[in-house]
């Protein structure tokens, strides 16, 4: 699929899944909350019936007492008052303390009053200066009882009123309840049974408490019901005992809720993230191995080519010498435009028949040997690897000198420093402490290294520095060439990488370095390259470093003049491969 189709998909993909989360985690935060909602309703609604029930109680409870009241009220006798209803008024109308009998103008005909004469006093002046005009005795209809609950002076006051027509004439009997009494004895047996259950208040219409705890912490939970003809001016008010606590699990939970919408929404958003993330990676490793295909496709091509080649014509130049028939070397095979000019001279000898000299035929087996050197060194790089990579191949770790299994990779890699006129120059900075390695892995991480170094580095010289760092031992490779591109720092030991400057002259695979890598981390260890600035001469250093199993102690000062005063010739620092 060509590139822009899959940006194309990604770009509809992404919104469309986090749409897709978004809309799913809607309608599950919805419907949570929507139960909740109707949890905290169907609580309410209990809760709302208990309270109309209080409240048609309570009211019933006044009325009640009025009927009785105005029942042992004779109007023919207004002594009545006092003869009847007083003596069983404690036990019949417990919340009454007052009962008057107004003639049709609204005097005082006659009165009864549980309490002292001066607060029969007092009150007959409030009831007179203050709540008589707000009676409105005239518009009151006959036969139907009707209330006043209003405070005069700072107290509360509840008054009951009928109005009957005796010989043609009005009049009008008050009671006076006493509303303390309502609310300190009538209340608490009201809720007696709901004790431990719920909680209950009576606020006035300006929300002051009248009686009962404060129930500001109930929030949705708490339900009101106004006094509909008794006690209009207050409000009974009910909530759960464990109100508070319901109120602050739903804030928690709404939180809550909205927290874990979110955190699913990211992980949603990670995972589809992640995924494109590892499909991108996917694709791109799968671009890298066909190039890497391809690299290593030519690069067994190439001295494959020339194997064939000069191998062909050393074979016709012995026939030739044998008088059979021989070929041409005319290069049939399409690969002599990469044997070079060598290649080129050797076919127009072998068209013109002459003999090849002897420095000819051991030039030619020195290009075969060179190139099979090169050909098995590709080989043995591609089969290390797959077989690391898979976990195929186990190291065996022993304990060893690094220096040694460096000195030994120099050795191995003498020929083709030599041949491409390298200088390499080792260098071990102090005592270093044995390490647990396996000395295979190790000599063909160096000698990739070293190859590495030697294809980038433009033939210039080449450093090889083993220095102990603290609890490791560091192989650091140095050339002099154009240095590693600041993007390319951290890709470069990535399976497959070639860095922008590879092109189809410089050979290499590309799993060098991911071998050397991977080596590293076997032993415990790391990799790491860099760039060298130019002030410091340039060039790029690539190297890994081993666990040490003793640390090396820093040199003492007496040391270090010491080692300064030895020859050139004495020191491991400069010894040349």
């Amino acid at each position: 699929m060509a590139p822009w189709r899959h940006r194309i998909i990604y770009f509809l993909l992404l919104p469309a899944i986090a749409l897709s989360a978004g809309i799913l985690g809607y309608y599950t935060w919805f419907t949570a909350s929507r139960f909740t909602r109707l949890g905290e309703q169907t609580i309410a609604e209990n809760t709302l019936l208990l309270v109309r029930e209080k409240v048609e109680t309570i009211e019933q409870y006044i009325i009640d007492q009025d009927n009785a009241a105005f029942a042992l009220v004779s109007l023919d006798a207004p002594d009545s008052l006092t003869v009847k209803w007083l003596p069983v008024a404690e036990q019949l109308t417990p919340s009454i303390h007052a009962l008057l009998l107004l003639d049709d103008t609204g005097e005082i005909v006659s009165d009864a009053f549980r309490g002292t004469a001066r607060e029969r006093r007092r009150f007959r002046k409030v009831f007179e200066e203050r709540m008589l005009p707000e009676l409105e005795l005239e518009r009151q209809r006959t036969g139907r009882l009707k209330h006043l609950h209003e405070s005069f002076g700072g107290r509360n006051y509840l008054l009951s009123t009928v109005a009957r027509r005796v010989r043609g004439r009005r009049v009008y009997i008050v009671a006076y309840h006493d509303t303390e009494y309502i609310v300190r004895e009538e209340l608490p047996r009201l809720f007696a049974t709901e004790e431990g259950k719920r909680q209950y208040n009576v606020v006035s219409e300006d929300n002051r408490r009248v009686y009962g705890p404060s129930l500001a912490n109930a929030g949705d939970y708490l339900v009101g019901h106004r006094f509909p003809t008794t006690l209009y001016e207050w409000r009974l008010q009910v909530a759960p005992k464990q109100a508070p606590q319901l109120e602050r699990q739903g804030r928690s939970r709404r939180v809550t809720d909205l927290a874990l919408l979110g955190i699913a929404f990211l992980v949603i958003l990670l995972g589809v993230g992640f995924l494109l993330y590892a499909a991108a990676k996917e694709r791109k490793l799968n671009d890298l191995k066909g190039e890497f295909i391809a690299n290593v496709s030519h690069e067994l091509k190439t001295p494959l080519s020339s194997v064939r080649m000069f191998g062909e014509l050393l074979l016709a130049d012995l026939r030739r010498g044998e008088g059979g028939p021989g070929r041409d070397g005319s290069g049939r095979d399409g690969s002599g435009r990469d044997g070079g000019a060598k290649a080129s001279e050797a076919r127009s000898e072998a068209r013109r028949g002459k003999r090849l000299s002897d420095a000819k035929k051991a030039q030619y087996l020195e290009i075969i040997a060179r190139e099979s050197e090169r050909l098995t060194s590709l080989i043995e790089n591609v089969l290390d690897f797959a077989a690391i990579e898979r976990g195929g191949q186990k190291l065996e770790l022993r304990r060893g000198d690094v220096p040694d299994v460096v000195a030994h990779a120099l050795e191995t890699f003498r020929y083709r420093v030599e041949r491409e006129g390298v200088d390499v120059e080792l260098e071990v900075e102090g005592p270093i402490p044995p390490v647990m390695l396996d000395e295979q892995a190790i000599v063909l991480a160096v000698v990739n290294l070293l190859d590495n170094a030697v294809k980038y580095g433009g033939h210039t010289p080449i450093t090889v520095t083993i220095e102990p760092v603290r609890d490791f031992v560091q192989v650091r490779v140095r050339d002099r060439g154009p240095g590693i591109p600041r993007d390319a720092e951290k890709r470069i030991f990535d399976r497959f990488y070639r860095g922008p400057r590879d092109d189809q002259d410089t050979r290499g695979s590309g799993i060098g370095l991911a071998l050397v890598k991977q080596i590293a981390v076997s032993h415990g260890g790391r990799a790491w390259a860099r760039s060298v600035p130019d002030e410091d001469g340039g060039g790029a250093v690539v190297g890994f470093a081993l666990p040490a199993l003793e640390a090396t102690p820093a040199p003492s000062p007496e040391e270090r003049a010491e080692a300064s005063d030895e020859p050139e010739g004495a020191r491991a620092s400069a010894t040349r491969a």
